[in-house]
């Protein structure tokens, strides 16, 4: 894959070269399963063929911005919808409220770690605009989390570009996924497993674990206003 992309964006000059990094990174943040690092790399490996290492760097952090904020603004528009059909019927009023609790207490680290793995950023970014994530929060945490990796990214393909070393920045760029992984993964486990010593504690002294939402369903912090849970 990396391989492919790398050859399809090398084929385009001048302007058309900023293009079509554009359009590559949209694409990566509507959920097609392309690596977002390629395109960055790549791109500043064409800015040190006769480009404006800057104006890539900002072109890459606008195709992020740009494909994350279209995926929001679906969720925005179209995840009413999506409960209101059959399929969404079946999720229970009370799991879409927790969701929202969950977004409210933790959404800056959910936003900001999606980020970070592939095949799960669409799906959050989507669910924060169901949820009523304000645009302003998604888009500064979002933008907090693009402008630590894209400059990096574009900046070392660039770098390659200089020293002749693209095969080893790709081969950075895998690892550095791998371990991000790995970390978050291990951060999840610590979590889960503090939240079941906690739900655990609260039981052995009779205090409720959980207490399921009784009131309608409502977006957080000025978001859209869901409707009330529909009870059969």
């Amino acid at each position: 894959m990396k391989d492919w992309l790398f050859h399809f964006l090398i084929n385009f000059r001048g302007p058309a070269a900023y293009i079509g990094v554009l359009f590559v990174l949209i694409t990566c943040g509507l959920g097609v399963p392309l690596p977002e690092d390629v395109p960055l790399i790549t791109g500043g490996w064409l800015a040190g063929r006769g480009g404006s290492l800057p104006l890539m760097i900002f072109t890459g952090l606008a195709g992020i911005l740009i494909g994350d904020s279209i995926i929001f603004r679906a969720g925005q528009v179209y995840g009413e919808k999506l409960l209101e059909t059959r399929l969404g019927k079946h999720i229970p009023g009370e799991r879409v409220q927790r969701t929202i609790a969950a977004f409210e207490k933790h959404g800056a680290k959910f936003i900001i770690a999606a980020r970070f793995v592939p095949g799960l950023r669409a799906v959050t970014y989507f669910v924060a605009g169901l949820t009523g994530v304000p645009y302003w929060k998604f888009i500064t945490f979002d933008g907090i989390a693009a402008c630590v990796s894209a400059p990096a990214w574009v900046y070392l393909g660039w770098w390659a570009r200089k020293h002749k070393m693209l095969n080893k920045v790709f081969a950075w760029s895998s690892q550095v996924q791998l371990d991000v992984l790995a970390v978050i993964a291990g951060l999840v486990a610590i979590y889960v497993i503090i939240a079941r010593l906690h739900r655990r504690t609260r039981r052995r002294r009779g205090l409720p674990v959980s207490t399921p939402p009784a009131v309608p369903l409502q977006a957080i912090d000025g978001g859209l206003e869901r409707k009330a849970a529909r009870r059969p």
